[in-house]
């Protein structure tokens, strides 16, 4: 417009005609030389500056030219438009009801310290990614040692009783069994006979005693060895550091905890589910969750909890996170406890119904309208369409299954305008493609706009 509005107004000028109206007298005042000479005022001048205006604004008024007769050059030519192609085809849906869920982690827990003692060293920090046996805290061994020392020390004492009993012992059972084969003997003493049967008794205990401090040794032993073994707390499970609640040179208690862990590799989606859509929920049934950017992720029913809110009338639901497999692998999935997700629940049958893509509806100023290829050229073709089927839209009139449907490239057609068709993947057409999920403007006849550009489906 700028360009014919300069040549409408410079021309009459450069070839004689007198100004019309105040802006082009306006412009009858030129810059020439850096000095600005009315033709209005020096009439004799008029020749003059009309050859200096020639001499400037000639290739400007050339370019303009070429510029203006682009669009027209590029009408006439009439070349086929580049467009990617779909097929309109049945699929299966079920109707369904959005319920809010949220990331949950099924294990979760506060990691305590085993024994008490004192923190010589704290290895993490919060956000830290650990696997499963990596150290988290290290206590003081110092007195763990010197008491494991102790216990072997009391346990080899025990033996060397028990090996003094056990020579007692055997000496005592050899007098009495001698003494007990002269019972029937002139020469049997029942004093005697006595006194040997206590010192066998003696000895028998002495032995009891002996075994009793092994195994009370081997006991000390066993805790001195766990004892230095939790000295070094570990991490129980992978995970993600969420809490540090230790510090080096703090003594803590048994059971105190050291830092909170979280398993981010066994996310699970919890929703509240109202009780009459829980028939339409078995275990193991696959459907389908949406994340507040709009991504469908498949998942599975794991287990409806029988526990009924009396406010809300809502049963909790667990469902397994998307990309368990992956996750299984030590992957971690792009999802955060707490996160809100919506669940969509199924309220009706499955049934099979016509889908459209959702890049080939194209809002007209009547309603929707898709472009199908046919015979090499782009017809428009207005539909009433339905309910969303993932990322296309249900048929309700207008289409017949198998027909062809511009997907890109489909802003820019105009009615019986020839077309090269591509398949999806087969590069982008060199015409303008819609953002994603964003409704598409339909072009008139004459290529322009539609008024009518609301979203609808």
């Amino acid at each position: 417009m700028l360009a014919g509005r300069r040549i409408r107004y410079i021309l009459p000028f450069i070839l004689g005609i007198e100004p019309k109206d105040n802006l082009m007298k306006s412009l009858s005042t030129l810059p020439v030389a850096g000095c600005a000479i009315s033709a209005t005022k020096h009439p004799h001048l008029r020749p003059v500056m009309r050859q200096m205006a020639l001499r400037l604004w000639a290739p400007v008024l050339m370019v303009l030219a070429v510029y203006a007769l682009l669009p027209a050059a590029a009408q006439a030519q009439g070349g086929a438009a580049g467009v990617v192609v779909e097929t309109v085809e049945t699929r299966s849906f079920t109707e369904t009801a959005p319920v809010l869920g949220q990331f949950v982690a099924s294990t979760n827990s506060v990691v305590a310290s085993r024994i008490p003692g004192l923190i010589v060293e704290v290895f993490v920090q919060i956000g830290d990614r650990v696997n499963q046996g990596d150290p988290l805290v290290r206590l003081d061994t110092e007195l763990l040692g010197i008491e494991l020392r102790a216990a072997d020390a009391s346990r080899n004492e025990a033996a060397t009783g028990l090996t003094v009993a056990e020579a007692d012992l055997a000496l005592a059972r050899q007098a009495f069994e001698r003494i007990e084969r002269l019972k029937s003997s002139p020469a049997f003493s029942q004093g005697q006979f006595n006194d040997l049967e206590r010192q066998l008794q003696r000895a028998q205990g002495q032995i009891a005693q002996a075994q009793a401090r092994i195994r009370s040794a081997d006991v000390s032993i066993a805790r001195s060895r766990y004892n230095l073994q939790n000295a070094s707390i570990l991490a129980p499970f992978s995970g993600t550091i969420l809490e540090r609640q230790a510090q080096p040179g703090e003594y803590i208690n048994t059971g105190s905890a050291v830092v909170s862990l979280l398993d981010q590799a066994h996310l699970e989606i919890v929703a509240d589910v109202p009780a009459s859509y829980i028939n339409g929920l078995p275990e193991g049934r696959e459907i389908t969750v949406r994340l507040t950017g709009g991504e469908d992720y498949p998942v599975k029913v794991r287990a409806v909890l029988p526990r009924e809110s009396v406010a809300t009338r809502t049963r909790p639901v667990r469902l397994t996170a998307p990309f368990t497999e992956t996750m299984s692998k030590g992957q971690i999935a792009p999802f955060a406890v707490g996160q809100s997700v919506t669940v969509l629940v199924p309220v009706s049958e499955e049934k099979s119904v016509l889908t459209v893509p959702k890049d080939a509806l194209v809002q007209g100023r009547g309603g929707w309208i898709v472009y199908i290829a046919e015979e090499g050229k782009a017809q428009p073709r207005p539909v009433q369409i339905g309910a969303a089927v993932g990322n296309r839209f249900e048929v309700m009139s207008g289409l017949q299954e198998g027909q062809q449907v511009v997907v890109r490239g489909n802003e820019r057609l105009q009615p019986g305008q020839d077309i090269m068709t591509e398949p999806p993947g087969g590069g982008q057409a060199p015409e303008e493609v819609a953002t994603p999920g964003a409704p598409k403007a339909a072009q008139s006849e004459a290529g322009e706009p539609a008024a009518d550009d609301k979203s609808g489906g």
